[in-house]
């Protein structure tokens, strides 16, 4: 059994550009995410086996292979107050981007353990353990990257923290 999730995948130069965005002198206490972790998952699918995640994959294909491209733009920083993140988040109204997560959020449904949001708002996750006064909208960037891999990825434990790794990548259409 392994965590794992559907991502957006970013090249290394995307990764960067949206790493620039990391207030770490404001916050040096926070647990900063490497540029290499950077991502926006698109459904959490929390504990599955191999051959579930095979077939979520195989499911996944047409769907991934039909999808066009698409242009992001990174706006802000804000944080999910409870569990103490701090994240890049997109500018509202991007029809490519919602449609592709709710059609592979249907998908999932019949497999999903983990936990889901009541509505997905999109975010590339930037730290943790984020001090709770940081309770505002802030500008940052902005970034714009295009939009051109969809990733299946698992989570890894390692001693210098956790590490995500792409076991499948479609590239959108």
């Amino acid at each position: 059994m392994q965590r794992c999730f559907f991502s957006l995948s970013f090249s290394p130069s995307q990764q960067q550009q949206l790493a620039a965005c990391q207030p770490v002198a404001q916050y040096p206490d926070a647990l900063w995410h490497p540029p290499a972790n950077l991502h926006l998952t698109l459904v959490f699918l929390g504990q599955q086996s191999e051959e579930t995640q095979q077939q979520l994959w195989q499911d996944a294909l047409p769907l991934l292979q039909r999808t066009p491209a698409f242009e992001l733009c990174f706006d802000h920083l804000a944080q999910f107050h409870q569990a103490r993140v701090l994240f890049l988040g997109v500018q509202s109204g991007v029809p490519a981007l919602m449609d592709l997560q709710a059609e592979l959020s249907a998908l999932c449904q019949p497999v999903l353990t983990g936990p889901q949001p009541e509505q997905f708002l999109p975010h590339v996750t930037l730290a943790r353990k984020i001090r709770p006064e940081f309770s505002y909208r802030q500008s940052a960037g902005p970034v714009t990257v295009q939009c051109t891999d969809v990733g299946f990825y698992h989570s890894v434990s390692t001693l210098s923290g956790v590490r995500y790794l792409c076991k499948q990548r479609q590239t959108l259409v």
